[in-house]
């Protein structure tokens, strides 16, 4: 007889889950239409961090309205795909909106997608338009021999202020006229809004239908039971992309449930980041861990008037409490918090209050408490519930779990079990103050700076070159970088000296460096072996890679391609 299920509630209180559209919640257009608390349409929103241009609560809502007009003329409506490719842009900014008040389910891609990342996502989403960067046109003419369906000019979308002589452009579509926003209202709020796209614990890519309600309640949930924005006193960084869903829910959307701006930058680039503090006075900055790392190591950081930061949120991959202390201690009077969560979990499934933190002895090591509206159990290998201070992958369920895998029901029933409860693939240890810590990982994915990287898509893409017969390819931990790095364990066709090994491992990195985004690189290095570890069934074991890992000299300061 199975052992019962020890389920983890979280401290803080339920919050209110209204059944609305993402774009409702956030911008109301009736009295009450919204569990946020009103807010002055004057407030600036959204700030481009380099030009100084601002978008206010007005003008978001204006030009989504007439920028759903625009793409309404364009033959595309309500449940049609929109796949929206680029940096972080204020005209990023207002793809979205408008195309959540038109009714389009939203898609976003990494602006570091290569031809062929980014024909797999246009395909599998089913995209029937792109709003994509103009520097990014020559990638999409690469890609498109891949495609599945033609793509007119009319439906590609520049993401530029200003007319083009080719293609529409974000400027043309909101010169429409403004029309109504579709409603999401009841059931309807759970059709799907966005689609980020995840490996999960294995494979390609695929879809993550994340639905208005799962989004609006997870918002509702970090207005509980996270570090607290305050409209007319806050000011948020915004550095993380935009497209990857922690930057899309806790750097994009939860500010404008507050009404609190960000100021938003292409990328995180460190002289331009410490500017953007000094001058717009920022106070809350949400990064990754190799972000921290470069801050700690710089010789800037002293030159800029640092002292309106009052808090810092690292997430999308662990961050040491030594690095954690370190930063702290970086800029007087800085909380260091920690973030965890999912593209499936809509993102964020735990996180704290900033005076928990800073409270709290050796709580900057853990990635924080159980958000409210979540159910958590820690399952160990053996399938058994185990409780305080015991190993086991989280399992968490509650009402921001994405809808499923599009078109893919069966990644979708391994990802979540019976009982609605999504399995991580993270192993954690939860402490008597209901403090979590990830500890191990049980997915093979490895994160280079927060992003994914499957190994079996390398591993895929490295057996279609002519001199390697066998692969496997696993993640490498650089502390001086505060991240994985991924590395590649080859089986050449022929046997080779120590001098042509090296040549062709360093051939086999840049050939790898030109076909992928910049986080697949092969930063990790690679080593030519004589056979990948495999069980009876022919499954890598990459736990025998890792120990042959071990046993090198560690990757600290190797080539950052």
């Amino acid at each position: 007889m199975s052992s019962p299920a020890i389920i983890f509630e979280s401290p803080y209180p339920q919050p209110f889950l209204p059944n609305t559209s993402v774009f409702h919640y956030l911008f109301p257009d009736v009295v009450g239409g919204s569990p946020l608390a009103p807010l002055d349409p004057s407030l600036p929103a959204y700030i481009d961090g380099l030009d100084g241009r601002v978008l206010t609560r007005a003008d978001v809502v204006d030009g989504a309205l007439r920028f759903a007009t625009g793409v309404r003329s364009l033959g595309v409506g309500r449940g049609d795909i929109a796949l929206l490719w680029g940096l972080n842009s204020l005209e990023w900014a207002r793809a979205m909106y408008g195309s959540f008040a038109a009714g389009l389910t939203v898609s976003p891609a990494n602006a570091g997608y290569s031809a062929g990342e980014i024909a797999h996502q246009i395909n599998d989403s089913g995209a029937s338009i792109l709003f994509l960067c103009p520097t990014l046109l020559p990638v999409l003419e690469k890609a498109r021999p891949l495609l599945k369906r033609a793509f007119p000019a009319d439906r590609v979308v520049l993401l530029a202020r200003e007319t083009s002589g080719t293609h529409h452009t974000v400027a043309d579509l909101i010169a429409s006229e403004p029309g109504e926003a579709e409603r999401f209202d009841g059931v309807q709020a759970h059709n799907t809004a966005i689609m980020c796209y995840s490996s999960g614990t294995t494979g390609l890519a695929k879809g993550v239908e994340t639905t208005h309600h799962n989004l609006t309640s997870e918002l509702q949930a970090l207005n509980a039971g996270s570090r607290q924005l305050i409209s007319g006193e806050d000011v948020i960084l915004g550095v993380l992309p935009f497209s990857h869903i922690y930057g899309l829910g806790m750097n994009f959307l939860q500010p404008a449930a507050k009404g609190c701006p960000v100021v938003v930058l292409p990328r995180f680039n460190e002289i331009p980041a410490l500017e953007a503090i000094q001058k717009y006075r920022i106070t809350h900055a949400l990064i990754v861990p190799p972000i921290v790392v470069t801050l700690l190591n710089s010789k800037n950081v002293p030159n800029y008037d640092l002292t309106s930061l009052k808090t810092v949120v690292s997430g999308a991959a662990p961050l040491g409490g030594e690095i954690a202390d370190a930063f702290a201690k970086l800029i007087p009077g800085v909380i260091m918090l920690q973030a965890y969560g999912n593209t499936e979990t809509s993102p964020v499934v735990m996180t704290a209050h900033a005076h928990e933190f800073a409270e709290t002895p050796g709580s900057v090591a853990t990635c924080g408490k159980l958000l409210p509206t979540y159910q958590a159990r820690v399952v160990s290998e053996s399938g058994a519930d185990v409780g305080i201070n015991e190993r086991g992958e989280l399992w968490v369920r509650g009402p921001t779990i994405m809808k499923g895998y599009l078109n893919n029901p069966e990644a979708t029933a391994k990802a979540i079990v019976h009982g609605g409860w999504y399995r991580t693939g993270d192993v954690v240890v939860v402490n008597q103050g209901g403090w979590y810590e990830v500890v191990d990982r049980v997915k093979e994915l490895i994160k280079y700076k927060g992003f994914q990287v499957p190994p079996a898509e390398l591993e895929a893409l490295l057996l279609q070159h002519p001199e390697v017969v066998d692969v496997g390819v696993i993640g490498i931990y650089d502390k001086s970088q505060a991240t994985e790095l991924p590395r590649a364990y080859l089986v050449t066709r022929d046997k080779l000296d120590a001098r042509r090994e090296a040549a062709l491992g360093k051939h086999v990195a840049e050939w790898v460096a030109g076909r992928v985004a910049n986080h697949k690189k092969l930063r990790g290095g690679v080593r030519i072996i004589e056979a990948i570890p495999k069980s009876a069934s022919g499954k890598i074991l990459r736990k025998e890679l890792r120990v042959l890992a071990e046993a090198e000299p560690k990757v600290e300061g190797r080539s950052r391609l």
